[in-house]
């Protein structure tokens, strides 16, 4: 014991002094280094998801977001000097990205030789592929030779799909001839092999229906196509015929910071192109695809850093709460050193040394604690599932982070001894037992102040439109007082109910004062007597609880959201595209099905531009349409009577808002008069903010236009679509066609762009709870230290430790009671105004669907009793510890002091 003292005495001043305090100044050293711990945790989880999510929407992004489709005519002579042209200008554009670029010619049309007659032949055509025979597997056979042989020569060697020969009867060694529908002049051809698309379903054969199915059906049947070797096709085949290169670029490399750039370079291709090849058309949507992926990852990113900001708030006021108590603790011991001389700049150096020397560990450590904390929270299935791959090692941003963090909370501790500082030992013993004032905060009408920021920030928040948002996002970031806006809300909510603390007490003082019972009246009492006291640990509470309810309830508001977009871009529980000889029986008798009702989509002329008619069975439609009820006053059964088929002019339809005033459509070159029977805010089955019209196809086809069905809708049983798409995939139905709500409700939740803020919210949530339980803890601690002579003197008096726990669960039953129910109240109100607009933000896109509060009440009142249950156990330890104390020997340390 001796030799301890010796070296606790050759220790500098103000580590003795730090050791002095170990309860206070352990939960001070907690509370640093859990909020430097999470809020780097945060933060490298935000630019994992953000990176996550731009490198799968680069690699599943389809060719029709990312590829450069050039076209041309071309013939014989030039197509070599007009190839290179394009593939130069394609080159220079993308620069250091690898791009691959494959050219497809196609013929004019050919009809088969005794089927040339008549007003329906059949046709075919004879094409070019680049790089087939690598996407492609011989079933029988082998691909053609190429041949330059003029005009009547040797037959022409073609390979054939396998679904184009079985449609045409032909099989390897097959020999037919073709008549050109232009010069008809004949081609003999030799079938030299059958082959089979290793993958139908590849984007890059988007558009390619001939060559997926060997059929395709229109104003004419054609069958093909005659796949032949760039020299045959170029000898014989190539009279003034058009050209199509697809330049698809290998983006899975690219950097999410090169986005912008990249961008920028890709925009030039149509001048870098048309420099080589005048005549060339040039059609590119990868520029645009980069620029708004570049302003979807930073709203991304943005709307990540609201569970940062509402950490730094509450992580701020529970170390302001430790560092309170603990200047609380020495305040004599200060105004002692002060009459003693110490002046303002030895106590500083003394406080600011003590803070430092507690802060200062948590910077270097809290960048690997951070990695550890993210890979316990990507163990949960709904976080791994979007493939977020936590940091395995801190970077230097980190560390930076941690040490800005470290740095601003150790100014925070060693404010409120400075503060304390200006009274001599006198005017401590003077103010000591008074009554509790109001804080500081509250006195000078700061509260009422915040509240108004609060008020700002939220308006802001909620005023903004899809174009400020994307401005906001894609140039000058989020705006900090609109990012601000939840946890501004919070804080002055929770400072708000501060001052219902000592209403309620006095409320509960007189409501007890008559009543027979020793706990509940000495509690209120107390409470009553110091209200500053209960205050803290209660904003402390209420934040935390706040901050768990208002997570569960983004997140479900996100899921929520997502659920809605998939189901009304599918419109139904699953669409397919037609087929010839499909009906409904072809899909009512696959497993789950219910209903299936056959639709026409095409694009019409209304009111001067171009709007999406889709035009169903309206007799059954009423069973298959997802429409979410708050997007019309009517529902899907009232909407399909109103279309249903008329004689009567003009056409019934239902319109979007847009198109509410509607009279005329235009398809094709058929003027239709339509009349508006029912508005919806937005068409199920088309893309978020699409101009739309939805009309019954027997009433269409009534009015000229021949109205062809191009897909069919279908209702599954309880929505599960699983069995029915697994039979349409074995029956030969390209999965890329399907349109899936499950396919789509997944990929939507699973992409880890957005769904990275499920991450985020689960640390804030988990941390605030930390916070709470530890703010609770340790004022619980100090509050039943400085009362330990009351609780001496109580069990000299035979008190039981029955009625100790009864006297310190109803004090604290103030603190729990009211930060419980007022953190669920606050959760709910700041939730109403600001989630719904901070997850429409979070798609980064314009004209969405109205996003839907989803408050999971009971996720919110199971962490309700969670948290009641942690701090009831923390009150009955505290109760056992006062009451084991000898009353004799507590007395007597109290007289000491």
């Amino acid at each position: 014991m001796n030799a301890v003292r010796m070296v606790r005495a050759r220790l500098p001043l103000v580590v003795r002094r730090a050791l002095a305090e170990p309860l206070l100044l352990a939960a001070a050293f907690g509370s640093i280094l859990l909020a430097t711990t999470a809020i780097s945790a945060l933060l490298l989880h935000a630019g994992s998801a953000t990176q996550a999510g731009v490198r799968r929407a680069l690699e599943t992004a389809p060719p029709a977001a990312t590829a450069t489709v050039v076209t041309s005519s071309v013939t014989a002579g030039d197509f070599a000097g007009v190839d290179r042209a394009v593939r130069a200008g394609i080159a220079h554009a993308h620069g250091e990205v690898p791009v691959r670029v494959a050219v497809r010619v196609e013929s004019a049309s050919y009809a088969l030789k005794g089927q040339d007659r008549g007003d329906q032949p059949v046709l075919t055509r004879f094409a070019m592929y680049e790089g087939l025979d690598g996407q492609a597997d011989l079933v029988s056979g082998g691909w053609p030779e190429e041949r330059t042989a003029a005009e009547g020569g040797p037959r022409v060697g073609v390979a054939l799909s396998e679904p184009a020969a079985r449609a045409m009867g032909v099989s390897t060694g097959d020999e037919f001839t073709v008549v050109g529908r232009l010069d008809g002049k004949p081609a003999p051809v030799r079938v030299t092999g059958v082959f089979r698309l290793r993958d139908p379903d590849d984007p890059r054969w988007k558009g390619e229906e001939l060559l997926r199915y060997g059929t395709q059906t229109g104003d004419f049947t054609s069958r093909g196509p005659l796949v032949v070797p760039a020299g045959t096709f170029l000898g014989r085949f190539a009279t003034g015929v058009s050209a199509r290169w697809l330049a698809e670029p290998d983006l899975r490399r690219l950097p999410p910071d090169r986005l912008r750039p990249f961008s920028a370079s890709v925009a030039g291709v149509s001048a870098d192109v048309r420099a080589g090849c005048p005549r060339c058309t040039v059609a590119e949507t990868l520029s645009g695809t980069l620029l708004r992926l570049d302003r979807g990852a930073l709203v991304a990113r943005s709307t990540m850093l609201v569970p940062v900001l509402q950490l730094l708030v509450l992580g701020a006021y529970a170390l302001a709460l430790t560092a309170r108590l603990l200047a609380e603790h020495r305040r004599m011991e200060t105004a002692l050193l002060r009459s003693r001389g110490g002046g303002s700049p030895r106590l500083a150096a003394m406080a600011a040394g003590e803070a430092l020397l507690i802060a200062l560990p948590c910077a270097p450590a809290a960048p690997f604690l951070a990695p550890v904390l993210l890979r316990l929270v990507n163990a949960f299935p709904w976080i791994e599932a979007t493939g977020v791959e936590p940091p395995r090692a801190p970077d230097g941003a980190t560390f930076a982070v941690a040490a800005a963090v470290a740095l601003a909370c150790a100014v925070m501790l060693a404010a409120p001894p400075l503060l304390a500082a200006r009274r001599t030992y006198v005017e401590e013993q003077a103010v000591r037992g008074r009554a509790d004032r109001p804080g500081l905060i509250q006195r000078a009408g700061a509260d009422v102040a915040l509240l108004v920021l609060a008020a700002l920030a939220v308006w802001r928040l909620r005023g903004q439109d899809a174009s400020e948002t994307a401005r906001l996002g894609g140039e000058l970031g989020l705006d900090p007082l609109v990012g601000a806006g939840p946890a501004l809300a919070l804080l002055c909510g929770g400072m708000a109910a501060l001052r219902l603390v000592p209403a309620v007490a006095r409320v509960a003082e007189r409501a007890t004062r008559r009543r027979p019972g020793f706990g509940p009246a000495l509690a209120a009492r107390q409470v009553s007597r110091r209200p500053a006291r209960y205050s803290g640990p209660a904003l402390l509470l209420t934040m935390a609880m706040a901050i768990g309810v208002l997570s569960l309830t983004t997140a479900a508001t996100w899921r929520g959201a997502q659920e809605d977009r998939a189901r009304h871009l599918a419109g139904a529980d699953l669409r397919v595209p037609a087929l010839p000889g499909d009906d409904a029986q072809t899909f009512t008798t696959l497993p789950g099905v219910a209903a299936a009702v056959p639709a026409h989509r095409a694009t019409v002329v209304a009111d001067g531009a171009d709007a999406t008619l889709i035009a169903a069975d309206a007799a059954e439609l009423g069973r298959v349409l997802l429409l979410r009820p708050d997007l019309s006053e009517l529902s899907p059964a009232t909407l399909a009577s109103r279309i249903a088929g008329s004689a009567e002019q003009p056409l019934p339809v239902v319109a979007t808002r847009g198109l509410a005033d509607a009279t005329r459509i235009t398809a094709g070159t058929a003027a239709i008069p339509v009349r508006v029977v029912g508005v919806v805010a937005a068409m199920p089955g088309t893309p978020e903010g699409t101009p739309a019209l939805l009309a019954d196809l027997t009433a269409l086809r009534g009015k000229g236009p021949e109205g062809q069905v191009t897909e069919w809708w279908l209702a599954a049983d309880g929505h599960d679509t699983a069995r029915a798409a697994a039979a349409l995939a074995a029956s030969g139905r390209a999965r890329g066609d399907l349109v899936d709500v499950a396919s789509l409700t997944a990929g939507l939740r699973d992409d880890p762009t957005a769904a990275g803020l499920q991450g985020a919210l689960l640390l804030g949530f988990a941390a605030a709870l930390a916070f709470a339980v530890l703010g609770f803890l340790v004022n619980a601690a100090v509050s039943a230290r400085e009362r330990r002579g009351e609780f001496a003197v109580l069990g000299a008096l035979g008190v039981s430790f029955r009625q100790t726990l009864g006297l310190l669960a109803a004090e604290q039953s103030f603190v729990i009671g009211l930060s419980l129910a007022g953190g669920v109240a606050l959760a709910v109100a700041v939730s109403a105004a600001v989630v719904p607009p901070m997850v429409t933000a979070g798609y980064a896109t314009g004209g969405g669907l109205p996003v839907l509060l989803h408050v999971p009440w009971p996720q919110a009142a199971a962490l309700a009793v969670a948290v009641l249950a942690v701090l009831l156990v923390i009150v009955a330890g505290l109760a056992r510890s006062l009451h084991r104390r000898e009353p004799a020997a507590a007395l007597h340390a109290g007289e000491a002091s």
